[in-house]
């Protein structure tokens, strides 16, 4: 018994030497990758939210985009040639960037960028002449044809979406069963609440620039700006808090306005032509392809 006491009080000692011995205050390591998930997580809902703002998305369709089937060809109207060159080059070359297609030389253009001191008159002498450039929103004497033609922003963008299916080929007109009235049609959709049977492809696009308002910014800033409007479909009233954009170009003190895109513009135009057309989770795949981009893990 003797033993028995002697080895359960060694035993006891043993246990009472294997202690777990008291903690220790977090180490800097710790700190910093508690700092490090936090920023993260503080960045991740920053690029959500400009993303959101920014974005044109219509109910249950993905965001409009330039497609190889209607490839971007820029033409620059109302500069001499060496300044509409040089908006050209830059606006081409942001395009080549991001992953958006561009036609070759001698196409037709499809992406007017139009600098006049009298938009106004210019924009009203154009629709009479050409009573299509608003597309299908003409045939619905739409209240966004007016917002357009009256808006006093030194840049206007204007965009012709087309209903495309997922295989690329372009929706017909089929009788809807009333007098006169066609809608699109999409005779192979599919049944399915993963992917979108449509997409919407950018088939042309007018920004204009209002040269008196436009004062005071220089031609890196300018094309820049248009770059960003040009190649996507942009809310012109978003919400920007404090992302930084070349969007800010007009609403920034003189001092303050970004010389070209941003990190986070050159992030949201990559993300926008490589993420998936069809997907359902296009906007959400986006916001994290641009957060990666802007601060890669």
């Amino acid at each position: 018994m003797r033993v028995s006491g002697a080895v359960f009080a060694l035993t006891l000692c043993a246990s009472a030497g294997a202690q777990t011995p008291p903690s220790t205050p977090p180490s800097r390591l710790d700190t910093i990758t508690v700092e490090a998930a936090r920023d993260r997580e503080l960045l991740e809902q920053r690029v959500k939210t400009f993303v959101s703002h920014i974005a044109t998305k219509p109910y249950d369709a993905p965001l409009a985009r330039w497609q190889t089937v209607a490839p971007i060809c820029p033409l620059v109207a109302g500069l001499s040639r060496e300044d509409g060159e040089y908006i050209l080059t830059r606006v081409s070359h942001a395009a080549a960037a991001a992953g958006a297609p561009l036609a070759p030389e001698h196409c037709k253009p499809n992406l007017y960028i139009v600098v006049s001191a009298d938009p106004d008159g210019l924009l009203k002498a154009w629709n009479k002449r050409d009573v299509r450039m608003f597309g299908d929103e003409a045939d619905q004497g739409s209240t966004k044809i007016r917002k357009f033609l009256n808006a006093s922003s030194p840049v206007r963008a204007w965009y012709n979406a087309e209903l495309y299916s997922d295989e690329g080929v372009p929706l017909g007109n089929q009788s809807s069963g009333e007098a006169g009235l066609f809608a699109r049609t999409n005779l192979r959709a599919r049944a399915t609440r993963l992917v979108f049977n449509e997409t919407r492809d950018l088939t042309s696009a007018l920004v204009m620039v209002d040269g008196p308002r436009a004062r005071g910014v220089n031609f890196k800033q300018l094309a820049a700006f248009i770059a960003m409007i040009g190649l996507a479909e942009i809310r012109p009233d978003a919400d920007l808090t404090d992302a930084p954009s070349i969007l800010h170009l007009f609403s920034s003190a003189q001092a303050d306005r970004p010389s070209g895109l941003s990190k986070w513009d050159e992030a949201f135009l990559k993300a926008l032509y490589h993420t998936e057309h069809t997907d359902k989770e296009q906007l959400q795949e986006i916001k994290t392809e641009m957060a990666q981009e802007i601060a890669p893990r």
